[in-house]
């Protein structure tokens, strides 16, 4: 027949040798049947490895075997077991051998924007372990089952954390004891996917204040600007400036030189209870540190550059300038007079800031009532500015999967279907190719934090900046 071998001299040299078939078991009662479906991508591909690092999935009293983002779940979750060590096999302690693991986390854990269009990418060099003292409740006893899981009679916690300020998507805890081996630590890691943001409630917060006597949970919502008419008159003035103007007088940059967003959140009581009630371990609460974070995403996805684009999240930075009080609030030393001392002058930068936008009359008849009742005490002021943004993104995942728009996004040309589909997977490519839309743009914020009323006021300015002075 056509295509067939033919061998004249009899040898099997020249014959084609096909593969062997595979065994088949034949089943005689459909009780004894099962179908054994190869894993997924194998236990090699959920693990977290590096130099010094081996983590693998495991199934314990603490969760179920890790597993990496996929179809069947778009953000990474479980636990995984193994050891940590140094890349050279010198001797670390346990705080030193958890930061071999942190950088290794960056994808598979990523920056929670609660609701802001924002790329949720975070840097390795940001995560990090802190120490924690696991006086709850609750981490008691996970404390406690780790330490039977690895065989060992105590074990030391961390929990992973990013910049100050940054809301991370999940929750993420590493558990070490001493291995056999000396600089080896036998690790236990657990991260647990968190969401931020009441469903329906995007204008509500769950905070978590740590105190003398633990931690207390509450309910922040936003407040109406219409609840402070003059202050939001301040955020709108420059466009009125602007619309006032002709348009053959205008040029080209005054529309987008100086955008000014002013937001302010409160302490709700009639809501704490229900907050409370659903709140499960106080994983899904924030700091208020982590609420002036967002607040400030929030404000650049409603200026103009990031009207149709991500917030770059990871270049926001929030500083805590330190405590002021009411007098100096109203009237305080520009940063750069004599006798200022140099701590001071980042906090008495921001107040002389505020006070161009904000005049004493405003801060007295309406803030001020607010931030400080009875007109004593103090308030604690925090800045964010914009990082430069880094000039090598790490490859990372975004958390949810993108929604096609159209058919052609399904079934383009282009389209590979050997290969999972990222509108199923949770991995969104178009993420690291989008252009940052803040390049060009300054951000200066105040906010101003009465943890005693129970008021934050953040004001904030994005300005544009002139090329040539770049």
């Amino acid at each position: 027949m056509a295509g067939d071998k033919h061998v004249d001299d009899g040898s099997a040299a020249d014959v084609e040798v096909l593969p062997a078939l595979p065994t088949v078991q034949v089943v005689t009662s459909m009780r004894d049947a099962k179908a054994n479906f190869p894993p997924r991508g194998g236990v090699a591909n959920d693990s977290f490895e590096g130099p010094g690092v081996r983590l693998l999935p495991h199934a314990c009293a603490l969760g179920n075997a890790g597993l990496h983002a996929c179809a069947a779940q778009t953000r990474a979750a479980g636990v995984w077991r193994g050891t940590l060590e140094g890349a050279d096999g010198s001797k670390l302690g346990a705080g030193a051998a958890a930061q071999q693991l942190a950088p290794l986390l960056a994808g598979a854990v990523g920056l929670d924007t609660c609701g802001v269009l924002a790329d949720s990418s975070i840097a390795a060099s940001h995560l990090t372990f802190l120490p924690c003292a696991g006086a709850e409740d609750d981490e008691s006893k996970s404390l406690k089952v780790a330490a039977q899981v690895l065989g060992a009679y105590r074990a030391t916690v961390f929990r992973l954390s990013g910049l100050p300020g940054q809301v991370l998507s999940h929750s993420g805890e590493l558990w070490l004891c001493p291995g056999k081996t000396e600089g080896r630590f036998d690790a236990l890691l657990r991260l647990r996917p968190l969401s931020h943001v009441p469903a329906g409630r995007e204008a509500c917060f769950k905070l978590a204040r740590e105190g003398p006597l633990g931690t207390s949970l509450e309910a922040w919502k936003e407040v109406a600007m219409v609840e402070l008419p003059r202050l939001f008159r301040v955020s709108v003035a420059k466009a009125s400036d602007a619309l006032a103007v002709p348009a053959s007088e205008r040029f080209l940059v005054e529309e987008e030189e100086d955008m000014l967003v002013i937001n302010a959140w409160q302490r709700d009581s009639a809501e704490e209870e229900e907050i409370k009630a659903s709140l499960v371990a106080s994983l899904d609460s924030i700091s208020p540190e982590q609420l002036m974070w967002c607040d400030s995403l929030r404000a650049l996805s409603e200026t103009s550059p990031c009207a149709e684009s991500r917030v770059p999240a990871a270049r926001l930075r929030l500083a805590d300038e330190g405590v002021s009080t009411y007098e100096e609030l109203l009237d305080s030393p520009d940063e750069e007079g004599a006798g200022v001392p140099k701590e001071d002058a980042p906090r008495l930068a921001s107040l002389a800031f505020l006070r161009q936008y904000v005049d004493r009359s405003l801060l007295e008849e309406e803030l001020l009532p607010r931030l400080l009742p009875g007109g004593t005490g103090s308030v604690r002021i925090f800045s964010v500015q914009l990082d430069e943004p880094s000039s090598s993104a790490p490859a990372l995942t975004a958390l949810k999967a993108p929604k096609p728009k159209t058919l052609d996004d399904l079934f383009g040309d282009d389209a590979d279907f050997t290969k999972p589909s990222r509108f199923a997977t949770g991995f969104d490519d178009g993420a690291e190719t989008e252009p940052d839309p803040l390049l060009g743009y300054e951000l200066t914020s105040v906010l101003l934090l009465s943890e005693v009323s129970g008021f934050v006021f953040a004001f904030h300015c994005l300005e544009a900046v002139d090329p040539c002075a770049l």
